[in-house]
This record gives structure tokens, sequence and C-alpha cells, in this order.
């Protein structure tokens, strides 16, 4: 009888299925580390198996375990990682999908390949540094998470060899399989952090063979491969950390106005952290980034600057803090939305594809700026450009207000103490390096504007010195994160779930 299954040891098998499923034998009788589909069960007699007693989960992504989805009776245990709970319980999974669509944005995922239904009568009994033992096996549960908080890896001595399945804590070459699971939220730097710290336990271990979920298993001892995986995990961490490392916050003095409001310059406010009031000569106003639409904040300027409500609305990215009160706003104040086409053309369609953070409803644009010129509203003529950084859908526009050029700059680049200078980067947010950050960076060093006015209360002072840095910055991270990709190519490992394709 034809079987898929490859022998690696007298007894133990590889199955590649959406993931690699490891059989190892006793007997007529069999226990199973991970469960893919499912489609090895039946080229089971052909190993001379019977039964298997025990299935071990490595950790919860769909790949993982989807086969087991179809309610039945399974002859069998499933065996689950503490803690794995929320991702696997039905009911949990239905009780969180209810909550994520009740928020008026597109949340970060807490699970990058989650079952569709959960799994009932699962055992999350794995705990770490404890064992299962059976079958005259003994099965120790190492934590390595990475790929998810509670990723264990299982240690054993079978048939004289101490083996590792360390589910997709590694990967042939020292890389990581999907490294976009790393990425635990969209800014820091602590998927990659818990998933070195999981690489030093296993360093720590004597260790014959390593046997991933994916990708070859490593035949020979792997003390070489997780020492090269330890060091990397460490470059992207860092890499996670400031994008600006020694750079001046460069504080910029304001006014106090009411309801926190803040005033910069004679006719440039800010209020609600990340939104602007710009006034023109003629009482005219303009806002940047509205984050609520009934702002107490800005009619309180308004009303005490004896100024018209707002006739033009812009947006520098398209993350629902800066933009999801757009819509409201322009029913509430009959005023125009100006966008950038990179900013409008997700805003058009959120309804129907996933953007982190943007609103959940779509936003019309009233008039569209060139993707590279000049737009002009009152005596302002802005700049306006492509800005990526914190997301590839992000713009910046630059005018002169009081003598003085003002960049709204969004989220990209923050002060060195605020989030380590950046707002973030993350595979979810399209965030590239050489066609973004460095970019982004190269075009605030030609336009030298004088005020970088950021959302989140960042207002600061222009430095050649900071997007120097930042280039610098940009390039160490792309090899850090590049460095970790299985094939060496960020578009097929780092941006698989947006479909970049590499091309600016």
């Amino acid at each position: 009888m034809a079987t898929r299954f490859q022998p690696l040891l007298p007894g133990l098998w590889l199955y590649p299925d959406t993931c690699h499923v490891y059989v190892l034998k006793f007997g007529r009788d069999a226990v199973a580390v991970d469960f893919g589909s499912g489609r090895w069960m039946k080229d089971l007699p052909a190993l001379g198996i019977d039964r298997v007693s025990d299935v071990f989960l490595t950790h919860h992504h769909a790949d993982q375990c989807a086969g087991l989805e179809p309610r039945r009776t399974r002859p069998f245990t499933v065996h689950a990682p503490a803690g794995d709970e929320p991702y696997l319980d039905p009911k949990m999974l239905r009780s969180h999908r209810h909550a994520m669509r009740q928020l008026p944005y597109h949340a970060f995922p807490r699970n990058y390949r989650p079952l569709a239904r959960g799994l009932d009568a699962i055992s999350c009994d794995m705990h770490p540094y404890r064992e299962w033992r059976g079958q005259d096996l003994c099965l120790r549960f190492v934590p390595t998470p990475g790929h998810g908080p509670q990723a264990i890896s299982i240690v054993t001595e079978f048939n004289g060899r101490q083996l590792c399945f360390c589910g997709d804590a590694a990967h042939a070459g020292g890389t990581i399989w999907e490294p976009f699971n790393l990425e635990w939220d969209h800014w820091t730097g602590t998927g990659a952090l818990e998933a070195w710290q999981g690489i030093e336990r296993l360093r720590g271990i004597g260790l014959d063979r390593l046997l991933p979920s994916h990708g070859p298993a490593i035949a020979s001892p792997p003390a070489s491969l997780l020492r090269t995986l330890s060091a990397r995990l460490m470059r992207l961490y860092r890499a996670k950390g400031s994008i600006c490392a020694g750079e001046k916050d460069h504080f910029l003095r304001a006014e106090p106005r009411p309801n926190r409001a803040r005033q910069y310059l004679p006719h440039l406010y800010q209020f609600d952290e990340n939104s602007y009031l710009l006034i023109s000569a003629t009482g005219e106003t303009l806002v940047v980034d509205p984050s609520r639409a009934h702002s107490r904040a800005m009619a309180g300027l308004i009303q005490e600057l004896g100024v018209r409500p707002p006739q033009v609305i812009l947006a520098t990215h398209i993350h629902s803090d800066h933009c999801g009160a757009m819509m409201a706003l322009r029913k509430e104040t009959g005023a125009r939305i100006c966008l950038h086409p990179r900013v409008a053309a997700p805003l058009r369609q959120v309804d129907r594809q996933f953007y982190l953070y943007a609103p959940s409803t779509p936003v019309a644009a009233d008039e569209l700026w060139p993707q590279i010129g000049t737009w002009r509203w009152q005596e302002y003529a802005f700049t306006v450009a492509p800005w990526p950084g914190q997301t590839w859908w992000h713009c910046a526009f630059m005018t002169r207000i009081d003598g003085r050029k003002v960049l709204f700059g969004g989220d990209s680049f923050m002060p060195a103490s605020r989030w380590n200078g950046t707002g973030g980067f993350c595979a979810l947010n399209n965030s590239r390096f050489r066609t973004g950050h460095m970019a982004s960076a190269r075009l605030a060093i030609r336009w030298q504007p004088d005020i970088l006015a950021n959302g989140h209360g960042a207002v600061f002072r222009f430095t050649d010195s900071r997007f120097r840095r930042i280039i610098r910055w940009a390039q160490s991270a792309e090899k850090a994160m590049q460095d970790l990709c299985p094939t060496g190519s960020l578009a097929k490992d780092y941006y698989a779930l947006t479909g970049f394709d590499g091309r600016p």
C-alpha cells in the first residue's frame, strides 16, 4: 500500500500535510504530534498501526489541527498547550468574534491562523515543564512561544535519540516559518523576545534532532541552527526598538487651551491628541485627522476664536483614530473630505477588505489630491506626497503657517521617547523598509520642515540627524526580518498575509 509517510527512525514517521504530522509507534498503537488535515490516518494500516491513543498539538493555528473541526467522536485524546482555550474553545472563539464585531475598526488579531469554529473536547493540559507518560514514553513540554503565546515544544527520548518536536518555533536554516506570527502587536518586539527566550531554552537541552512543523526535519544535532536563530531573533527584537536611537526629542512649546487643546502657532491648534485645527486669515477652518465627530475641544476652540466650523477635512492615514470621524463630521458641518489617493483608495473598500485599524465603514472622498504635487486651500499651498512608515496607506502634507514650514505627519515617525520613535511597523500594516521608512525619511530631509505636527500629541522640531538615523535603522531592520524568512524573501514569507509583491 502506497503511503506519504516518510520514515525518520524505526517507529517514527513524518507525514507532510497542512503541517508536518509526526507519528510514534508502539506495537500496534501510536501517538501523534499535531494533526493537520487528518488525511494521514487512512495510511496508518500501512505502518502496522491499529490505533492512535493521543494527539499532541504544539500550538493553536489552524494548519496544526483544522482536520479536527467536524464534530465527531474521536478514538483518541487531543492535548493542547495550557492557556490555548481562547483560541480553541468554540464558545470562547464565538465570544471573541462577537466582541470584535462591536468595535468601530479592524483590530489587531489574536491569531493569524484561527480555526473557523473551534474544537470540542480538547484537553488544554500541556503545562510548561510538565510531562505526559504513556506507551513507554515520556513527553516533556518546553515553552517556546512565538507562533502563539502558549506554544509548546515536546522533548522526548525515542530509539536512543533525544528528539524535539518544536512546532513553528524553528525552521531549517535558523529561520521562522511565517515570521509575521512573531508580531503580537503592531509596534513592540514582545513576540520576538518571547521566541528568543524559547529558543534559548532549547539551546540548553542536549538534542539529537529537531522536528519542526514545516520544512525539512533537522537530522543533525541542532545546536548550530538554534544558535543562529537565537542571534537573529535578538536582532529582530532590537530592530523593534528605537528607530532613531540617541536622538533628542526636540519638544515644541505650546500654549494650553480649554479642554486640553494646545496652540502651537497663531493659526495652528491641536485638540483630541490626534487632531489639528488650521485657521485662515478670513476665519475659515480646516481639520486634520478628526478622531471624534462631536468634539468638545474643537467646538470650544471655534467658539473661543470666533471662527467658522470646518469647511475641509484631511487625514494623514487610514487608521480609525485619525479618520474614523470624517463622515460624521462631514454630515454635521457640511465640510468636504479631501484625501491623498493612497489614503482614499483603501478607505473606500474597508467593508470588503481588511486593513488593520481602519474604520469598519467606508469613507468617501469629495476631492482627491495628486500623488505628488500641490493642493491649495485659502492662502495655504500644501505640498503633498506618500509618507509610508507605520502603515503603507499614509501620506504627509506640508505648508507654511505663520512663517514656519509645518509637516503634518500622522503616526509614521515620533520623538525618540514616544514608542521608540515610531508608530510601529508590522506586516499587517504593510509597513515597508526601503520603499516605506527610508523613502519617507529621505522625503523629510528634502522638504526640510521646521515643525512636525504628528499624531498623539507629538509636535516637535525637525532635525536632519533624526531622519538619517531612521535610514540606517531601516536598512538593519530589513535585514533582521529578511534573515528570518525561510526563502529569504520578505514578499513570500513576511508579507504573505497582505499580498505585497515587493514592488513599490
